[in-house]
């Protein structure tokens, strides 16, 4: 799937900040993901480094670091971090993002040194690539590859290019370090983690949403895939404009991209469980507001003698608003810890399974609130 090797990190995730006479500046926004599950402690991780705003301007651009954490009992640990411009340091060079007692810093080995403190969890992690980059590019070509261009195709490529300049994923993740919720200590070890990182110039307002993810496989265990990835674009108020799907890996190197346009999504009841707005005013402005999340939520697929059906269940959801800074519209982003259960068949290789996944449902709130649950 990939045009790039390990070795090749650096180059590629680093992105090409806009230029400072560029008019569109002020709308610029940078997002690092990591993202990781560790089976041994039961812990689900996201810690989420931003850039918004124009990045030379310590008046109208501004950094951010979101954790979200979920312990073993499920309670959520959510924090949010506003860092001014003037006290970040980010640039075309590299992936890093270095503010005050935070820091992203890709290492010579292929390796992010993660650093942060925060008020209820502080975390020392080092993330090890040991998958080549995937980018936006890699994606389209593989899609191309698995049918001819059609014009839903096209424009979904159209609208991901205006927002995304640049989208890069790192499937595969090595996590070892520190990490503190609370008075408690843990020791992370695990193969279990993910990135993303993706940036561009565009106003969050404007987004219509997409539905990505990843479930947590350990490729140390025989029945479960090499890799299972989520990625439906949306760009209309309706799953009939959208575009994606599910890419799947074994083992041995077999893939599969099952399209979403010919697969069945179904979203059942209302989940009811754990919950965590961001920011905290958002409690005080809207107090009965709920975010529209399914119970549970069901993808089914075929495709020649392949088949896949994957049942998400939300154990904890974090919610993130986001207010576009040129009229009143926004954005959620719903952060999800689920369970998946995989049953399917790829490649010759029969899957039926319970994992630990990371699931982000991201929708407009305002202008279209009725479509918040629609796949």
């Amino acid at each position: 799937m990939t045009l790039y090797r390990v070795e090749d990190t650096a180059s590629v995730d680093a992105f090409t900040l806009p230029s400072l006479f560029d008019i569109k500046a002020r709308f610029y926004q940078e997002w690092h993901d990591f993202v990781f599950f560790d089976r041994k402690t039961g812990i689900f991780g996201l810690l989420n480094f931003g850039i918004h705003g124009n990045p030379y301007d310590s008046k109208r651009g501004w950094g951010s670091v979101l954790s979200y954490v979920v312990d073993p009992s499920r309670k959520i640990f959510s924090e949010l971090k506003l860092i001014p411009m003037s006290q970040l340091e980010v640039t075309s060079y590299t992936p890093n993002f270095i503010g005050d007692n935070f820091s992203v810093v890709l290492l010579n080995d292929n390796s992010f040194d993660v650093v942060g403190q925060m008020k209820q969890i502080s975390f020392d992690l080092n993330f090890k690539v040991i998958s080549p980059p995937v980018t936006d590019r890699d994606i389209f070509i593989e899609v191309l590859k698995e049918q001819n261009p059609n014009s839903k195709m096209l424009l979904a490529a159209q609208e991901m290019n205006r927002q995304w300049e640049s989208w890069v994923e790192l499937p595969r993740l090595l996590v070892k370090g520190k990490l503190k919720i609370e008075k408690k200590n843990y020791l992370m070890k695990t193969n279990q983690g993910y990135q993303d990182h993706e940036g561009g110039c565009f106003d969050i307002g404007m987004t219509w949403g997409w539905d990505t993810g990843v479930i947590f496989c350990d490729p140390l265990a025989v029945e479960e895939p090499g890799r299972v990835d989520f990625l439906i674009y949306r760009y209309g108020p309706t799953s009939d404009f959208s575009y994606g799907g599910v890419f799947v890996e074994t083992k041995d190197g077999k893939r599969q991209f099952f399209d979403n346009t010919k697969m069945k999504i179904e979203s059942t009841g209302e989940y009811e469980g754990n919950l965590t707005i961001m920011p905290a005013i958002t409690k005080l402005l809207y107090p009965d507001y709920h975010p529209a999340i399914p119970k549970i939520k069901t993808f089914s697929a075929f495709k020649g003698v392949d088949k896949l059906d994957v049942v998400f269940t939300p154990k904890a959801v974090c919610s993130i608003v986001n207010t576009s800074i040129v009229n009143s519209s926004e954005v959620v982003f719903n952060e999800m810890f689920c369970e998946a259960q995989l049953r399917g068949k790829v490649g010759g290789n029969k899957y039926e399974c319970y994992l630990p996944c990371w699931f982000e449902s991201v929708r407009p709130r305002k202008r279209v609130e009725s479509y918040a649950i629609d796949a």
